[in-house]
């Protein structure tokens, strides 16, 4: 019975563990982005994907990040809008420019150096299924069902700031 006793916590503490883990996986979160020189490469050089619609997060003439997904993909968001780049490939050359002209304190991801940068978008099994050009490091993507995409929008925090977007607290 002691030896018993004296096992009870770790088995105790392997079934909360257990439980976490499955409580993340269930809530279908994509992996995020991951960085690649040639995504940065492709919008340098206004290369727009025909399999792709766009959008944007943030102000029209200063957006914070610019996404293509998979067509298959509807987006559920009141923070990113559609755009269509084959008709307004200028806005898309706007950005570019005007991403480059900007200094390092507006919102940049430090290490980026006031430089906006491209990054795949994965699906929650790792698959790509578009990309992303910001000016931030980090993309959180939920997936509730079949090809329905819920991309949270990228946002500057100052230090000190707590920040709450559709219901998760950021600090």
């Amino acid at each position: 019975m002691h030896r018993f006793l004296s096992v009870l916590p770790f088995l105790i503490f392997a079934l909360i563990l257990s439980g976490c883990t499955h409580t993340l996986r269930n809530q279908n979160l994509g992996q995020g982005i991951r960085e690649h020189h040639e995504v940065t490469a492709k919008y340098r050089n206004l290369i727009i994907d025909p399999n792709y619609h766009y959008y944007y997060a943030g102000p029209k003439s200063n957006p914070d990040a610019v996404m293509g997904l998979d067509k298959v993909f509807t987006v559920q968001s009141k923070f990113w809008h559609q755009i269509d780049l084959d008709k307004n490939k200028e806005q898309l050359e706007y950005w570019v420019r005007w991403g480059d002209r900007q200094s390092v304190d507006e919102g940049f991801a430090a290490r980026y150096g006031g430089r906006y940068q491209g990054a795949y978008i994965l699906d929650p099994d790792g698959k790509v299924i578009g990309d992303w050009w910001s000016k931030k490091d980090w993309g959180i993507f939920e997936f509730p069902g079949d090809n329905v995409i819920i991309p949270h929008p990228p946002r500057y925090i100052d230090r000190g700031t707590r920040l709450k977007i559709d219901g998760y607290k950021i600090n």
